[in-house]
């Protein structure tokens, strides 16, 4: 039976590692949002050796396990940084810096490719009839997609930036394999304390339920905002 009595006095423990799993998921968007910018911008224009580049980028990010890109970044990114500080003659402890870098760069690395992808389709969806009319006025090419495409863009883009940030956030659950403690992490390490890990884990499925909930209700309520001109209409 269910230890129900560990589960309650867990479960705020737990909880209250969710500002790292909230920090982890900013940090990962934070450099996702704009890197996809750029490189659905490269996509569009086709910019020779770039597009392939960015192409074989989201393929491969695409095609492997989370779990696996984690556990490469984390294994070679140090080693790679601490060779090369040794070679310029840095006296800089690589293994001392906190390991949230590093699953930043893990979590962002999936978020980039889905977001590129939705960033270029929507971008491809504003009729091109805006452009002319943007030109027509006398707006410049970067006032126009500044002003007029990438508002129009993003509101179609919404939807499937709301399914990528509750994607980060079941993500940062696989963090602890980068040694760092957000809600799964604590459930784990509780579970091991008290042998109640199935316990344990029913409370961290409790916290990521009524989080990706809050989320989702908010990215709703942005929606609507963001598409009443539509409605308007």
């Amino acid at each position: 039976m269910l230890d129900t009595k560990q589960m309650f006095e867990n479960f705020w423990t737990i909880a209250s590692f969710l500002p790292v799993t909230i920090k982890l998921t900013i940090g990962a968007l934070l450099i996702a949002i704009p890197v996809s910018f750029l490189f659905a911008a490269v996509e569009l224009k086709k910019v020779p050796g770039l597009t392939q580049i960015v192409r074989l980028y989201l393929s491969v990010i695409r095609g492997t396990p989370m779990l696996l890109q984690m556990f490469v970044i984390y294994a070679l990114v140090p080693y790679w940084l601490n060779n090369l500080f040794q070679y310029l003659g840095k006296d800089v402890n690589i293994y001392d810096i906190d390991p949230i870098w590093y699953a930043y760069v893990a979590i962002s690395l999936s978020a980039t490719a889905f977001l590129t992808e939705a960033v270029r389709s929507s971008i491809l969806s504003v009729d091109k009839g805006q452009m002319e009319a943007g030109y027509m006025v006398g707006l410049s090419k970067w006032q126009i997609y500044r002003e007029i495409i990438i508002p129009q863009a993003l509101t179609v883009a919404l939807p499937i930036l709301g399914n990528v940030i509750v994607d980060v956030i079941k993500s940062t659950s696989l963090a602890f394999t980068m040694s760092v403690t957000e809600v799964m992490g604590r459930a784990k390490i509780i579970g091991g304390m008290t042998t109640k890990y199935l316990e344990m884990y029913i409370d961290a499925f409790f916290v990521y339920v009524a989080f990706i909930f809050f989320v989702e209700l908010v990215i709703k309520k942005i929606e609507k905002f963001a598409t009443r001109y539509k409605r308007a209409l």
